[in-house]
């Protein structure tokens, strides 16, 4: 029992230890990234604006991109549908004609 709690405790501190050193640096990533914008004097309001921008603008062409090939794609299922239940209707009329 005491070495379970020992084997406990070591785990318990090692995940401590993990868990302070991702939080030191994101912290010091955050730190380094504010006072690189400070710097450079970039305005937050004009960055996240051209980001909306971004976004919609490759969201608008991966939605122009991708309706045409849904719709070939359907198309070419209908077409293959159609193919097989014409010849399910063929067995039938040849298979009643032939019997």
């Amino acid at each position: 029992m005491k070495n379970r709690i020992k084997a406990l405790f070591k785990r318990g501190k090692a995940v401590l230890a993990a868990a302070v050193i991702a939080v030191t640096s994101a912290m010091t990533a955050a730190v380094a990234c504010a006072e690189d914008a400070v710097e450079g004097g970039s305005n937050m309001s004009a960055m996240l604006s051209d980001a909306g921008d971004q976004i919609t603008t490759q969201f608008t062409d991966l939605v122009g991109t991708i309706v045409p090939v849904i719709i070939g794609i359907m198309g070419t299922g209908l077409v293959i549908f159609g193919i097989i239940a014409l010849v399910k209707l063929a067995k039938k009329i040849f298979g009643k004609v032939a019997g």
